[in-house]
């Protein structure tokens, strides 16, 4: 039978993630006394070749947490795997007995799967040999990341400052707004022209724009200036309230016909509320910054991928981030 490298990572996930079935809270067999291997009862015929017997393992090993068919698993292995089991459930701190416990049985349940694949001889398969591979790239390179991070302190007066920058104690002011996306300069001089006629703009947004805000009669509601790109920004921002474009403006993503409904004047918000999000966006910076280093001593070749990417109608216009 095969499998594709997408249907393995999703049977993995699901399984390594999956609850074992029973009460959690209780240990499973493996954790008290390892099974032994099952022997026939003939004896066997003499052989001669020689077998390397595996160093064996104790469950009494103080590093030692758990025995699976004679592997084990240490206490650096389940601190690995107790902080995926946190990063897929976001806001679980696995601290109590029966998480822990759960978590046990999940890296046990992953085990004897582990071990049944390669009973089979799955783990010479090529296509998962390549899997493999890419897992260990992205660990490594998840790994490498998160060192550098840890080696680029960034301190509360740095977020004060960038903080200070970016809001300061001025007002900020928000817009809402609708638009037609249009296909041509053409096109939207017609609607402007239908505007000024007395057709009501949310029915021609219904009617004629491509985004994906038309069947809101092109509503894209509150939003900062800088949640849009320039020229439709700017646009906004010289408008009075009430009016609409007197000419096309446009953008990477078409030509628009915009109508500022309203403004509002709204206070920055406070530091330690958004403390966090400027640390990771910080964070985001300096590894970006990392990575353009490493790309510009890299010799990189790529081939273009022979199948043409599709461009999705919902990136064909700017969007508010709420």
């Amino acid at each position: 039978m095969q499998f594709s490298s997408k249907k393995l990572i999703v049977l993995s996930i699901a399984l390594l993630l999956s609850a074992c079935n029973g009460d959690a809270t209780q240990a499973p067999p493996s954790v008290e006394k390892a099974q032994p291997p099952i022997t026939s009862s003939t004896p066997a015929a003499t052989e001669t070749t020689t077998t390397i017997d595996k160093p064996k393992v104790s469950i009494d090993d103080p590093e030692v947490v758990v025995i699976v068919n004679g592997s084990p698993v240490t206490k650096t292995m389940y601190a690995a795997f107790h902080q995926q089991w946190r990063q897929a459930r976001q806001g679980a701190k696995g601290d109590t007995q029966k998480e822990q416990m759960a978590i046990l049985n999940e890296l046990v349940n992953a085990m004897l799967i582990v071990q049944d694949a390669e009973a089979q001889g799955f783990n010479k398969k090529p296509e998962v040999e390549v899997l493999l591979n890419l897992l260990r790239t992205r660990a490594l390179a998840e790994m490498s990341v998160a060192n550098f991070v840890q080696q680029q302190p960034i301190s509360d007066d740095d977020l004060k400052k960038i903080y200070d920058t970016r809001y300061g104690s001025k007002q900020q002011q928000e817009f809402k707004a609708k638009h037609i996306l249009l296909n041509s300069e053409e096109a939207a001089n017609d609607v402007i022209k239908e505007l000024g006629g007395g057709a009501d703009f949310t029915e021609l947004a219904k009617a004629q724009s491509t985004g994906p805000s038309a069947s809101q009669g092109g509503d894209l509601g509150w939003f900062e200036s800088t949640q849009m790109v320039k020229p439709f920004a700017d646009a906004v921002i010289a408008m009075k309230n009430g009016e609409h474009s007197i000419t096309p403006v446009k953008t990477q993503f078409g030509w628009h016909v915009i109508l500022r409904e309203d403004s509002r004047e709204t206070s920055p918000p406070a530091f330690d509320d958004i403390k966090k999000t400027l640390l990771d966006g910080k964070r985001r910076e300096l590894v970006m910054g990392y990575l353009t280093d490493l790309r510009s001593k890299a010799d990189i070749q790529i081939k273009p991928p022979t199948q043409q990417t599709e461009k999705a109608d919902a990136a064909a216009e700017p969007k508010p981030a709420h």
